[in-house]
């Protein structure tokens, strides 16, 4: 019974994003739900529940402030031209199988690999746009972008299941790598589908374009594992998925990269370079809190604000509050997002849905991926999922001959790729896709829209994990 009652929290907030109330009651009822659970049927104290909340909430204000900065760009691109000069270069091809596969399997994973934290969405779905998708096109090809999360925001998440599982880094990576192949094929393959769609493409050519966006998850996958054994997990996914831009570049650009999209790539060129540079300094000197504030993409993507508005010297009449209502429609959610989770973990009963499945025995093993995708939906975070559910599944998994390095690297694969079905990402895509979804000819955008096409494919990534899982892991050594 008590099985039942602790999995009521996760279909309340399911229940209610299916409906039209504001954002933050999902979340809000679920954190509701989640303690009169955890204190009335699972044990609970109120200590354990203020002590859990308070650790996070150092992580939730750097993801406030993360995507404060990320809408604060992405507006600031807009008003002063910039972001349309930039979309007016990349986008020189159109919308096209290309295109689709360049925000996919390149510029999303890119901005996702430095930024992490929903910025790739805020970024990425605009530029989407300016190729000609419908704004619901747009949010399913942006989304695809996050299968890259194991290196999201310089791979913290990797590096804490590293920890848990008394790994190394490397060895973490390299795992995670290997583990990610399946997200990273259906990534591809689902935004060619919807590029597809989008051309109106069927039969015979439409099998093609599955194939062509295959190949190019698959080209990312081999290049993420290499980037790991070449230069190691930090900047993994961004070289990779920089290859992979370039390649899909020269494609929808026939091979010309010039003219180039001048002054309009300094703002991200500052936010990508100065996170690069903020986290690799972070983590060479012993500076305390300090740290946390130069590591952070929220200070780079201010600082790109500053130059564009520098830059451009334009007018921007209505910035402030344009920025500050986004930010209030999707970094509070988000947060509240972020709680929801952290009280599924302090209330015990991401533990006891996480314990009742290890019951099963081998058939553990098969549901061993549907745990991370679960801890994914809860968290919208690798780092949340691996935090919460990472220890279970090492010391299951340990007890059916799997060795810890591959139950934490099949975890932090599948938490990652979690978060596109997540209340979190849906509602940040929502939020950004809404109001285009109105001006264009394609479906109106609504959350109930974007989780019919990201649960069903979350469900068959989670299926090719838990097979593939189920003949290989036990007795597989660590790489």
């Amino acid at each position: 019974m008590s099985v039942v009652l602790a999995a009521v929290p996760v279909v309340v907030v399911i229940g209610l994003l299916l409906t039209r109330l504001p954002a933050w009651v999902p979340p809000v009822a679920g954190v509701a739900t989640a303690i009169a659970v955890g204190l009335g049927v699972l044990d609970a104290n109120v200590d354990e529940l203020v002590g859990t909340v308070g650790d996070s909430l150092v992580t939730m204000l750097k993801v406030l402030a993360i995507i404060g900065g990320g809408v604060t760009l992405a507006r600031t691109m807009d008003r002063t031209g910039a972001q349309k000069q930039l979309a007016d270069w990349l986008a020189a091809g159109g919308a096209s199988l290309g295109s689709a596969l360049l925000m996919a399997n390149g510029v999303v994973p890119f901005m996702e690999a430095v930024t992490g934290f929903g910025v790739s969405l805020i970024i990425g779905l605009p530029l989407t746009l300016a190729f000609g998708f419908n704004a619901y096109h747009a949010a399913l090809i942006t989304l695809m972008g996050i299968a890259i999360g194991p290196w999201g925001s310089m791979g913290p998440g990797t590096l804490l299941g590293a920890e848990l599982a008394g790994q190394s880094l490397t060895g973490m990576g390299i795992a995670s790598a290997v583990a990610n192949f399946p997200a990273f094929i259906i990534s591809g393959a689902v935004a060619a589908f919807v590029a597809a769609r989008a051309a109106k493409v069927t039969g015979a050519k439409r099998l093609g374009y599955l194939g062509i966006g295959a190949l190019s998850g698959l080209v990312l996958a081999v290049l993420v594992f290499s980037s790991n054994v070449l230069l190691g997990t930090p900047v993994a996914g961004a070289v990779a998925s920089a290859l992979v831009s370039l390649g899909w570049l020269l494609v929808t650009r026939k091979g010309k990269l010039r003219p180039g999209p001048g002054g309009s790539i300094i703002p991200y060129a500052v936010l990508v370079v100065g996170t690069i540079a903020g986290q690799l300094l972070a983590g060479m000197l012993p500076i305390g809190w300090l740290s946390e504030v130069i590591s952070s993409p929220a200070l780079y993507a201010f600082t790109g604000v500053g130059v564009a508005l520098a830059q451009y010297r334009r007018p921007t009449p209505g910035l402030a509050p344009d920025a500050w209502r986004l930010w209030l429609n999707t970094g509070v959610p988000t947060a509240l997002y972020i709680c929801f989770g952290v009280v599924m973990q302090g209330g015990h009963i991401a533990e006891t849905l996480a314990q009742s499945l290890a019951d099963l025995g081998d058939g553990y093993i098969f549901l061993m991926p549907v745990i991370g995708a679960l801890g994914g939906y809860m968290t919208a975070s690798g780092t949340g999922t691996n935090a919460m559910f990472g220890p279970t599944q090492v010391a299951v998994g340990t007890q059916l001959d799997i060795h810890p390095q591959w139950s934490m690297a099949l975890n932090n694969a599948a938490g990652c790729w979690g978060t596109i079905a997540s209340p979190a990402r849906i509602e940040l895509a929502y939020q950004l896709a809404v109001g285009p979804s109105m001006q264009d000819e394609g479906p109106h955008v609504t959350r109930g829209r974007l989780l019919a096409v990201t649960i069903p494919v979350l469900a068959v990534t989670a299926m090719c994990w838990g097979i593939l899982a189920y003949f290989l892991l036990p007795g597989l050594a660590a790489v």
